[in-house]
């Protein structure tokens, strides 16, 4: 795949679509700017050598776009640094990201990517095998690096290996992120070298597959439990009556929404009752004990406890500190 070819394809997606523009364009970057009254982000692509793509993106949204093609005979290298993001890949399993993974995978993106925190920052290496093959750069042949025998070695069932980046894999990825300037593409080649060659010889990663792949059928479950979950805070739910409800065991259950959502139920819904704590105390002048019942607390007093736990401060001194503030 060539870089004409490629930067293109970044062209006529974003063509019709008025929060997106193109900032910057040379033989071998382009750089892409969202802007949008929900929206922002960046994304950079570096033609690094012939049929290896390294990009960067940093988005605060809810979802985006894919315009990704097929790595034919070829591998995505994906890290993540900040946020979460889900995707539906084209064999209708989902993928998982959260901060600290790493993806290496032959599958495509199908329609969008999704950002359940509304946040994301993540570095992919998109890597075409057959130009690659054509055109091997002379730092590869030195370095004994093999991209055929790296996709094997990760995807050998032309599935995705997904696993938290070692250490040295991390650093990489960190450093890659805080280039050199005034000579980037070379220290982007450099630290690309460097990551092909440990994924060669380094020892692999545990793989987590259980917590990183899912079915369609399983993501919609842990959606329409979030979605009954939240919809009363002052209600309780049992996890054995959610679990019997949608035919699954209670463990599997509590898989499926860590695995979209990256935390507990239990943790997910304490964070959104303080959310709405906060925004009762800030909003109104209902009673601590009137917004403790509404977000599902016995008592004022409990509500108080796991308030302070969270915020540092009573409800109290939460809501008294910000109208002093105002």
């Amino acid at each position: 795949m060539e870089t004409r070819e490629i930067f293109s394809v970044y062209e006529r997606k974003f063509k019709d679509l008025p929060f997106v523009r193109i900032t910057n364009r040379t033989k071998e970057s382009i750089a892409i700017e969202i802007s949008s009254k929900n929206d922002r982000g960046t994304m950079r692509l570096y033609a690094l050598f012939p049929g290896i793509f390294l990009g960067f993106t940093e988005l605060s949204t809810s979802y985006f776009p894919s315009f990704e093609g097929k790595c034919a005979d070829g591998i995505k290298i994906t890290f993540c640094i900040d946020g979460r993001c889900e995707a539906k890949m084209s064999d209708s399993r989902y993928l998982l990201l959260e901060s600290g993974d790493l993806s290496i995978d032959t599958r495509t993106v199908l329609d969008t990517y999704t950002f359940p925190y509304n946040r994301f920052q993540g570095i992919e290496l998109c890597i075409y095998g057959s130009s690659v093959e054509q055109s091997i750069p002379e730092i590869f042949k030195a370095s004994g690096i093999d991209i055929e025998y790296i996709r094997k070695r990760y995807c050998h069932d032309e599935q995705s290996f997904i696993a938290k980046a070692s250490d040295k894999i991390k650093s990489i990825f960190l450093n890659i992120a805080k280039p050199l300037p005034q000579y980037e593409m070379n220290y982007y080649r450099l630290q690309v070298t460097e990551l092909l060659f440990l994924l060669m010889y380094m020892e692999k990663p545990a793989k987590h597959e259980s917590q990183s792949f899912f079915t369609t059928g399983q993501v919609n479950i842990a959606k329409q439990v979030m979605k009954i979950i939240t919809r009363d805070l002052s209600v309780h739910h049992l996890i054995n009556k959610l679990a019997k409800d949608f035919c699954v065991s209670p463990s599997s259950l509590k898989n499926y929404f860590y695995g979209v959502y990256g935390q507990s139920i239990s943790a997910y819904l304490r964070g959104k009752r303080m959310d709405k704590a906060v925004e009762y105390l800030e909003e109104s002048s209902l009673p601590i004990a009137d917004i403790a019942m509404s977000i599902g607390y016995e008592n004022a007093s409990k509500f108080s406890a796991a308030f302070k736990l969270v915020k540092g401060e009573s409800p109290l001194e939460y809501r008294r500190r910000h109208r002093a503030s105002l």
